[in-house]
């Protein structure tokens, strides 16, 4: 609650009270109901800024659909959802209203700022973990996998794959993204890292300006469907056994207080009622 609304409220009260007394005292009984009707009528206009000043969430959409969509000046999407669902289970929360998208690195370095309160969809690594607080309870789960043209004959089994075929196999992952770090740990695979979007990296792959995408399933098969290239671009059946394949909230270590803990009861909720696995059967890949 906030300061000003709670020394508006004590003092309208007290202002009442002794008015009711006074009426009680003096045994004016219309007096007395008139009080109380204003009383009543008062809390209310009291009590609606109050409520309507919930605990706002700060946060921002990334260029990942179906993570979250843009159409004109709507943004939607399986985040967009998962807002709404945890305002619904506990409407003293509120996300703040989403324009346009943001670039990854800025999203995190905005968090770490304290600029950001919260965020839907990261991946968990060691560099988050370190500047972030993780709710533990997943939003959803995706399988790290690669895209190639249609007519790639190519058979990649694993990363050794990768890295055998050296400049013949350059993957294009988005900046920002786990996918960097995992390829990173991988000295010997080509990758490049410069676009902000997947939808950037499956036109640089049809103009061959790479052999492959690097992506999680759930976001690529959107995104080849939304970019019309069904017939052009494919997934490759290999799915990368790695850890992280869960996508969680995050944070910021800097947010108002009491989102943290309202936000982790919120998401355990929506995961134990079974709203969460609802939400992301409506937006898993086909």
């Amino acid at each position: 609650m906030r300061k000003d609304s709670a020394y508006s409220l004590l003092t309208f009260c007290s202002t009442v009270i002794n008015r009711f007394l006074w009426a009680l005292y003096s045994e004016q009984v219309g007096d007395m109901k008139h009080t109380v009707q204003t009383l009543l009528v008062g809390l209310i206009a009291v009590m609606q800024p109050i409520a309507a000043s919930a605990l706002e969430i700060r946060t921002a959409a990334q260029d990942s659909q179906p993570k979250f969509i843009k159409d004109g000046e709507t943004i939607t999407g399986l985040c967009v959802d998962v807002f709404k669902a945890i305002e619904r289970v506990d409407p003293e929360l509120k996300f703040s209203e989403l324009r346009d998208f943001m670039p990854l690195p800025r999203i995190e370095a905005w968090l770490e700022e304290g600029k950001l309160d919260a965020f839907c969809g990261l991946a968990k690594t060691d560099k988050r973990k370190a500047k972030l607080d993780f709710i533990e309870t997943p939003i959803y789960a995706t399988q790290s996998v690669l895209a190639a043209r249609i007519d790639d004959k190519v058979d990649i089994k694993g990363f050794d794959d990768l890295a055998k075929l050296g400049d013949d196999g350059v993957v294009l992952v988005v900046n920002g993204t786990v996918h960097v770090d995992i390829l990173a740990a991988h000295p010997s695979i080509k990758f490049d890292a410069g676009a902000k979007d997947t939808s950037t990296n499956l036109n640089k792959l049809i103009a061959g300006r790479g052999r492959f995408v690097f992506q999680n399933d759930f976001a690529l098969a959107d995104e080849i469907k939304r970019d019309h290239f069904v017939g052009k671009i494919k997934i490759l059946p290999t799915q990368f056994e790695l850890e992280g394949t869960e996508r969680y909230f995050v944070v910021s270590k800097k947010a108002t207080p009491g989102i943290n803990d309202k936000l982790r009861a919120a998401v355990e909720k929506l995961s134990k009622s079974g709203e969460l696995a609802r939400i992301f059967l409506a937006y898993k890949p086909k």
